[in-house]
């Protein structure tokens, strides 16, 4: 569940399903450069509105937040692609500032989504996926290391934590989120959130 898939996924579902609210009629892009820095492209721009193609209403990245890698090793880069000021680690937080200083549409937006894990959903995999236990054996102890009594990993922790970063620094509106279950294609899947901040524009 790479971003770019995710976006391309979201996009084509929408446009099959909903047609009717896109206006101007297939209003709804991919990858959309950016007016200023043109080598940066934006994952999901759209209008419902009737807005221009010079001006669309909405501009949206998307990021994943990922504790466990598709080999169910542990993946340690979570609060720097969060948090990090540097636009090395295209971190969330430089998404925002993006968006801030080369507007794109009327209206931006960050969403991320993640999965969650505990010694329950390692169990539920297994049953799910039983030639995968070497690589589930992998995220139960990701899961001992964190919360030796339930296995917990929450991505709303780190969520919490950037959402006190983003509102205090004016960039965007308080964080929105929903959960989500059963996407057990694969062994490191199962249930999660999906997460969201409005960016506020500079005034």
């Amino acid at each position: 569940m790479y971003e770019t898939a995710v976006a391309d996924e979201v996009a084509d579902w929408w446009k099959l399903n909903f047609p009717n609210e896109f206006n101007p009629v297939g209003a709804i892009h991919t990858e959309v450069p950016y007016p200023i820095n043109t080598r940066a492209k934006c994952d999901l721009v759209f209008s419902t509105d009737g807005s221009a193609a010079g001006s669309p209403e909405w501009a949206i990245e998307v990021k994943r937040l990922q504790f466990v890698g598709d080999n169910g090793k542990k993946n340690d880069h979570n609060v720097q692609k969060m948090l990090s000021p540097y636009l090395k680690d295209r971190a969330l937080t430089h998404d925002v500032d993006r968006m801030r200083i080369d507007p794109l549409a009327k209206r931006h937006a960050v969403i991320g989504y993640a999965f969650e894990y505990d010694f329950e959903s390692c169990t539920e995999a297994l049953r799910r996926h039983p030639n995968e236990y070497s690589r589930i054996a992998e995220i139960r102890q990701i899961c001992a290391n964190n919360n030796a009594t339930t296995g917990q990993i929450d991505p709303l922790a780190m969520v919490k934590i950037a959402d006190s970063l983003l509102t205090s620094l004016g960039w965007t509106k308080p964080v929105e989120f929903t959960r989500f279950s059963n996407l057990w294609r694969h062994p490191t899947g199962g249930s999660g959130v999906v997460f969201g901040w409005e960016v506020l524009p500079v005034t």
